[in-house]
């Protein structure tokens, strides 16, 4: 009688059809969200984990992009006990798949998780790569400083690894863009502190997550706003005082 506790699948039996595509830009970016939020823990099955409140939206593109890359349903489930969506790729193809192509099985720090040499000969698969990393591992805030007694509201990117690696090779794609990127004594975190570096990313690697983009968009609109009143209050008032600080605060930046 087998036993079915030491029964192992077999590695050429009953693959489904899948497609294994080629180099892209779609498939930088799922590269990226697989070394941010994703993990392959057997032989055959490949899984993103994603909040299912924050990240609900990004997790139907997630699935899309998967449909569309690899030509087969992912499958996805919440977790009972947590706010968790598990998006899984079940097929020994794919998984042989990702890791003749970079990605690492099992633990990602101790098995070098790092960025393919193939993204990395390619500016536009860098930027989706980047993307996909950022949109998993990262975010956009705001933070609140005071100057002369008065809350200003700035904004902020955080990029976030454990691999020190990792974290290096995506300060340089950001500087190889013209963005400059502040890491952490630590070497665990990458920040953009001024609002021209967090434009600049979002102008030129852009989001699929909702969540990056509407912290950012908020911000700014909430800024259009203040700028209006301001604006509105020193020609009411017509003084060159009154001008004079508006010029100072458009400076600062604040």
């Amino acid at each position: 009688m087998v036993n079915i506790r030491t029964l192992k699948h077999p590695e050429n039996s009953h693959r489904k059809k899948v497609t294994l595509p080629k180099y892209s830009i779609e498939l930088a970016e799922f590269f990226g969200i697989m070394m941010g939020d994703g993990g392959i823990n057997n032989p055959w099955q490949a899984n993103i984990t994603l909040n299912s409140i924050k990240d609900a939206k990004f997790a139907e593109y997630v699935y899309s992009l998967c449909s569309k890359l690899f030509g087969i349903t992912p499958v996805i489930r919440k977790r009972k006990t947590s706010n968790t969506l598990v998006i899984s790729l079940t097929s020994t193809s794919v998984v042989d798949f990702l890791v003749a192509r970079g990605l690492v099985r099992g633990n990602k720090l101790k098995n070098g998780l790092r960025i393919p040499n193939w993204i990395l000969k390619k500016p536009s698969y860098k930027k989706a790569c980047i993307r996909g990393l950022i949109d998993t591992d990262g975010c956009i805030f705001v933070h609140v400083h005071k100057i002369r007694g008065k809350a200003y509201k700035n904004i902020g990117l955080c990029f976030r690894s454990l691999s020190p690696e990792l974290i290096f090779q995506v300060a340089q794609v950001l500087a190889e863009f013209k963005i400059i990127p502040h890491i952490t004594e630590r070497k665990q975190d990458i920040y953009l502190y001024q609002e021209d570096a967090v434009a600049r990313y979002l102008k030129i690697f852009d989001t699929s997550n909702e969540r990056i983009e509407s912290v950012y968009t908020k911000w700014r609109d909430a800024r259009v706003v203040e700028w209006a009143d301001l604006e509105s209050l020193c020609i009411r008032k017509g003084t060159a005082s009154s001008n004079l600080a508006l010029s100072a605060v458009k400076r600062l930046g604040v």
